[in-house]
């Protein structure tokens, strides 16, 4: 390919990538974690307190799971409660991992002085799944990244003097990282300090009593000022000690709690172990993950000859892995701050990375997009009402298959095409998520108006899965009760007259039971699922259990139905 090819295709994926984080933002399936649920929670009832503090929540132990930045925004982007919609508390959040972008790619080409890497870079950091899972849903990781990686870029971008640290840049730089903390937690600003200090000691070549003379005084002012910033929370706040009761010793203190088990072997074994660290930056790059691993073969072979800037971007990377591995509780979350990082490294050593590492991410875009397909002609045969798709959902997928297999067989286009494949698989899944998105997987106006108003039961092991209802027939009153799934019909008319029901897809039974009267139904993609669950999907039943329909029910007459 030519330079301008290059940058051409550099903007259309660039172009591609902003498309498939700002589309369907009020989709139910979106990729997400459950956590984003209780953060609606969380959210919607503050908005409906009218007032910016305290954070309310029906569980008083999660009132105060997290900072209120977060919520704050929510209540903000949906005035008050005013206008609840999803794609409104989404939207700032993938603005942020879109604003990241715009970092990353800025710093690329400025390391560079290449367009085409920087372009690269960006489309790398939107690929990776944790950008894609984490970035554009109601959670405080795009937010934290942007805040936490914004003073290096500056470092980086416009290279100050030796030490890298003036008086202005620590006090800006704690007023950034303060706001970060109000995202997330107080706790950060250790691994922070920790890669800064690390950082700062190495420009001024290890000297460590210049260093603790000229650096560690603005290092602290930074920490003092962004702890200020974080401190506004108990200021504001009327009940303080319940944020000490919740979020200090039970959110943060806890993932040092002894009562977690023997330090040692949960270092070792276990959910929380060390090796969800150690691997967790190949977990977070998803697909490009071979190609992760190819930099750090790469940067370790060549370290003794590392340009300064990869030597600082990876100082920031290590140093996020070296700080989360001492905490019982261990995720691969708490390394998506150093993500941006390892996307200009990526970039600015994408020639290194041996081919066959990318072929294999095109090999699994290609994998991935046909089983779409597949999923979607099942889908359109269990339902049997003919075409549920739009015309041009099969070509297109055919097309983003074709694409990955073309960078696969033409040797000099693979490097081209691999990081644009994974966008365009990500499109690829939202073509796929049409169906449950669109009609068939919400409720009819009427369905919403005849339980506008009354007490909506949903049966479910999820908490605050009821959230997800809320957006769907608002005006209803959804309450949740703890039943094993799969609910059963005859258990819940005992004691409620209006419910949630979820049943396979192609059944359509329980609309011939007496005394029973469907209101409505939509169309839902299972995406969690419990051990019992898990186990009939691995016998066989893997349509019966992805694919449902959530019959909305009321009961007419208390007659027990037919077997």
């Amino acid at each position: 390919m030519t330079k301008h090819s290059h940058h051409l295709l550099g903007w259309l994926a660039l172009a591609l990538g902003v498309f498939v984080y700002l589309h369907n933002l009020g989709s139910e399936h979106a990729a997400t974690n459950p956590d984003e649920h209780l953060y609606w929670q969380i959210t919607r009832m503050t908005a409906e307190g009218g007032e910016w503090l305290p954070l309310k929540n029906l569980q008083e132990g999660e009132r105060n799971t997290k900072p209120p930045a977060l919520f704050w925004q929510g209540v903000v982007m949906t005035d008050w409660g005013q206008h609840w919609e999803l794609w409104r508390l989404r939207l700032p959040v993938a603005l942020y991992s879109l604003a990241t972008a715009a970092l990353v790619l800025l710093l690329t080409r400025r390391l560079s002085g290449n367009l085409g890497t920087g372009l690269l870079a960006a489309v790398v950091f939107l690929a990776f799944f944790s950008t894609y899972r984490y970035g554009r849903v109601v959670l405080t990781s795009a937010p934290e990244t942007f805040w936490f990686f914004l003073p290096f870029f500056v470092l980086l971008y416009w290279r100050p003097r030796a030490g890298g640290l003036t008086w202005l840049l620590a006090l800006a730089f704690g007023l950034m990282v303060g706001v970060g903390l109000l995202y997330k937690s107080f706790a950060l600003i250790i691994p922070f300090c920790a890669g800064l200090t690390w950082w700062t000691l190495h420009q001024r070549g290890y000297r460590f009593t210049e260093w603790l003379r000229a650096e560690a005084p603005k290092i602290t002012l930074l920490g003092v000022v962004a702890l200020g910033v974080f401190s506004l929370w108990f200021w504001l706040d009327p009940n303080p000690q319940l944020i000490l009761q919740d979020f200090v010793l039970k959110e943060n203190a806890g993932k040092f709690d002894p009562k977690r088990g023997n330090y040692f072997l949960n270092l070792v074994a276990g959910n929380y172990s060390i090796w969800r660290i150690l691997f967790g930056y190949p977990f977070n790059a998803g697909l490009l993950a071979p190609a992760l691993v190819a930099l750090f073969v790469v940067a370790f072979r060549g370290r003794r000859t590392l340009a300064e800037t990869d030597k600082l971007l990876w100082i920031w990377v290590l140093t996020q892995m070296i700080v989360f591995a001492f905490p019982q509780q261990r995720d691969e979350r708490y390394l998506l701050p150093a993500m941006p990082a390892l996307a200009v490294l990526l970039a600015l050593h994408w020639e290194k990375i041996p081919r066959w590492t990318l072929a294999v991410t095109l090999v699994a875009v290609a994998a991935i997009t046909a089983v779409l397909l597949l999923g979607g002609l099942i889908l359109t045969g269990e339902l049997a009402e003919g075409s549920i798709y739009p015309w041009y959902f099969a070509p297109a997928l055919a097309a983003i298959a074709g694409f990955a297999l073309v960078g696969l067989f033409r040797r000099d286009w693979t490097k081209a095409l691999a990081a644009p494949a994974i966008p365009l698989l990500y499109l690829a899944y939202a073509l796929f998520s049409i169906p449950f998105d669109g009609p068939r997987g919400t409720y009819s106006r009427e369905a919403i108006d005849a339980v506008r108003g009354r007490t909506v039961v949903l049966p479910t092991v999820y908490g605050a899965h009821d959230e997800v209802y809320r957006f769907m027939l608002p005006g209803a009153d959804i309450q949740t009760i703890r039943v094993e799934p799969p609910a059963k019909l005859e258990d819940l008319r005992k004691e409620h007259s209006l419910f949630i029901l979820g049943v396979p897809a192609s059944n359509t039974a329980i609309a011939q039971f007496p005394g029973v009267r469907v209101l409505g139904s939509r169309l839902s993609l299972v995406d969690r699922f419990t051990g019992k669950q898990s186990k009939d999907m691995l016998g066989g039943n893997i349509t019966g259990q992805l694919f449902q329909q959530d019959l909305l029910l009321e009961i007419t007459e208390p007659t027990t139905p037919p077997r």
